[in-house]
Order: C-alpha cells, then structure tokens, then sequence
C-alpha cells in the first residue's frame, strides 16, 4: 500500500516535469534517432513497436519514421481489453488511425498484428535501473511479461531528460527497461537491485 501511494505522489511530480520539459522542448523527438545506440538499433525487415503521442509525451514519430525509411517495419500498440496486454498492429507512416480506448490513436481492427522484437514505451518518470514510472494502468507490465515469455525483446523507455529520477517506486509485477533514450542521452539500464 506504501508504494501505491509513493507511485501516485511520484506521478504528479513526474507529470509537472515532463509538461515542463515538453514545453521547452517540444520538438525533442526529433533528438532521440542521433542517441539512439549502434547496437539496438533494429535490423532490416525486423518490427518496432513505437506509440502515438499523447499530451506532452516526448513525440517517437520522427524515430519511427527514420526506422521506417530504412526498411523496419512500425508497429502500434491497440488496447483489447481492461487488464489485458497490449496487442501492436502494423502501420506505416501516413496511414490512417482511429480513436481508441483512453483517446489514443491506434491502427484499425483491418491491420495486421505483429510482434516487435524492440518495443519503444512512454513513461512518466525513469531511473538508471530500469526502472519505469508509467500512468498506472499496467498495460506495458502485462504486454513485456507476454512477449519475454515468447522470446528476447528489448524495452526501450523514451523520455525527456528531465525525466530521470533518482529512484522510481516499483512493485514486483513492473517489468524494466532495458535502456532509456531522451533527447540528450542513452542510458543502458542496470538491473534493479
């Protein structure tokens, strides 16, 4: 119960942050493919799920984009379900979207799912652990445990840099980062300890 309310307490700490560094940077999404690491970035024909932005997220579209015009295939995730994981269906830069759960933008029921082998997440807050403060409804915990349990992917956390706290709060069903991008660095995360 203590860290439910340390995760809501940090989450509007984590919020006033990030709407600040949105608003003197809101173009930074643009920064994130010059730190994206050599040895992530996502081979020829393999998939990337990114997201679409919402409020003061920092933007993946450009990074997506780049992927894209060097032939990586985009996924979007879609919510199916309260409580359930995450599916990512394909998309293309310029195709169309629909209003789906909570307001996001997500590909239609007609596009194919796929999985990612590199899932790039939102946050609100991130520390060097890997650790990842999200919005609280668990679905990036639930969709990373499923795809662990198919096989390697890796979780790519992306922020502002004034993102970064010192410690997030986590529960046992968190699941890490494997690194965090902003738009001034590239974080390898340790594991939690």
């Amino acid at each position: 119960m203590l860290t439910a309310w340390r995760k809501k307490r940090a989450r509007a700490q984590a919020e006033r942050a990030r709407a600040a560094a949105h608003a003197a940077n809101p173009r930074a999404g643009e920064q994130l493919a010059e730190h994206f690491p050599d040895e992530i970035w996502p081979p020829l024909h393999s998939i990337v799920a990114g997201y679409s932005a919402i409020r003061d997220e920092i933007d993946p579209a450009p990074l997506l984009e780049t992927f894209y015009c060097e032939q990586v295939r985009i996924g979007l995730p879609c919510v199916t379900g309260r409580d359930l994981p995450l599916v990512f269906r394909s998309w293309t830069p310029g195709d169309a979207l629909v209003r789906g759960a909570f307001g996001v933008e997500e590909p239609g029921l007609s596009s194919p799912e796929v999985r990612p082998v590199l899932v790039l997440i939102p946050l609100l807050a991130f520390d060097l652990a890997g650790r990842r403060l999200g919005y609280g409804a668990g679905y990036y915990d639930r969709t990373l445990a499923r795809l662990r349990e198919s096989g390697p992917v890796i979780a790519v956390g992306l922020a502002y840099e004034a993102q970064r706290v010192r410690r997030v709060p986590t529960q046992a069903h968190d699941a890490p980062l494997d690194w965090v991008i902003t738009e001034a660095a590239a974080y390898p995360t340790a594991p939690a300890g």
